[in-house]
């Protein structure tokens, strides 16, 4: 049930042949995509150049980002980066623009004790971070503003920048880019043609790359050898999606996995690829009697849930299911008698559990506060 406009453009980013308006339609794209690329080139210039400054917040910046727009790993990879933190006995914050949210001002989302705003004032994945981390988060169009806010309200600690790449308007200490292992650099095309928001050369403010979504070693393997042309002898960690278990959407208290072992569920989503959510269910051991898809970042409504739970109930599905980031855009009126349960995501390196808490040390080693 995705948007028009949003199918329209995957087959505008598609070389399959189709009628004559959809050439036009990608030629168009393909326009589009140099005049874009001229604009990005043009800001990345005059900060090189200085021309534009990038500001230093007094404590250490973790930036997490990505080349291509949607589903590229980017919210589970900032859980991991901050989980290490507290692990090594680091105080960690997140900052991030807050995707879709109303306003521009920088916001303080939670101050580690407790979430302070909804939805609509802090787009999806800042709440999700909120939630699920128990760490302060702010929100805003300058991330500089966002963390002295954060800093302010919560004392000092590590920030972990949330979509920073191409925010360069904030210094970081460690940029890391999060590529998914199927495709790393996404057909090389920029939007919107493509789905790079940066063409590969970007690679090079980045001190290392994460590939997500990692199958096995050989495609580990394959990817690290495609992107050492770019990033030379940068490290490259290598990962994938670990379903580390369901709660229940509307109250957020975890299911015993006895709960849930292949039990019949109808799947729904508002991600950039769905069918990465419905593979990882199936992994999980769910049985997946259906998948309905809506627009990224879509906001539910009641009427929407009864209809999906009708839908469902005709299969015999026991739930419905949707993912931690969809669980945060739910109606806050949904009905009692619609069960949804959602998914808590994490990550698994395959080089094993120490190796992103290497990294961060070697970046922290100099910070007062790492001592």
């Amino acid at each position: 049930m995705a948007s028009r406009a949003e199918a329209l453009w995957r087959r505008v980013l598609g070389d399959e042949p189709g009628p004559r308006w959809l050439g036009a339609l990608r030629a168009a794209a393909t326009a589009g995509s140099w005049l874009y690329g001229a604009g990005v080139w043009l800001n990345n210039a005059a900060f090189d150049l200085k021309i534009k400054p990038s500001r230093r917040l007094p404590v250490p910046v973790i930036g997490v980002g990505n080349l291509a727009v949607g589903g590229t790993g980017k919210t589970p990879l900032t859980m991991a980066v901050v989980r290490a933190l507290e692990d090594m006995g680091l105080p960690a914050g997140v900052i991030s623009r807050g995707y879709g949210r109303q306003g521009t001002e920088p916001l303080l989302v939670s101050d580690g004790q407790r979430v302070l705003a909804e939805v609509d004032q802090t787009g999806d994945e800042p709440l999700l971070l909120a939630r699920r981390l128990g760490v302060p988060v702010a929100v805003g169009a300058s991330r500089f503003q966002a963390g002295q806010l954060l800093l302010q309200h919560c004392g000092t600690r590590v920030l972990v920048g949330d979509d920073l790449l191409q925010h360069r308007a904030l210094y970081r200490d460690l940029n890391l880019v999060a590529l998914d292992a199927s495709d790393p650099l996404d057909g090389e095309r920029l939007l919107p043609r493509g789905r790079l928001r940066e063409g590969p050369g970007a690679l090079e403010r980045a001190q290392a790359v994460v590939l997500t979504r990692v199958r096995d070693a050989l495609q580990a393997r394959r990817a690290r050898e495609s992107l050492a042309r770019l990033v030379g002898d940068k490290p490259i960690l290598a990962c994938r999606y670990r379903l580390e278990g369901l709660e229940l959407a509307r109250q957020g208290r975890a299911l015993d996995e006895s709960d849930w072992q292949g039990e019949p569920v109808y799947a729904f989503c508002g991600l950039a690829r769905p069918e990465s959510f419905r593979d990882s269910l199936r992994k999980a051991g769910l049985t997946v009697l259906g998948l309905e898809t809506f627009g990224d970042h879509h906001h539910f409504t009641s009427e929407e849930l009864t209809g999906l739970w009708a839908r469902a109930q005709t299969l015999s599905a026991r739930s419905l299911v949707c993912s931690g980031k969809d669980a945060v855009r739910l109606p806050r009126d949904l009905p009692e008698d619609v069960p949804v349960w959602s998914t808590r995501l994490g990550l698994e390196f395959m080089d094993g559990p120490q190796v992103l808490p290497r990294l961060l040390a070697t970046v922290l080693a100099g910070w007062e506060g790492a001592r």
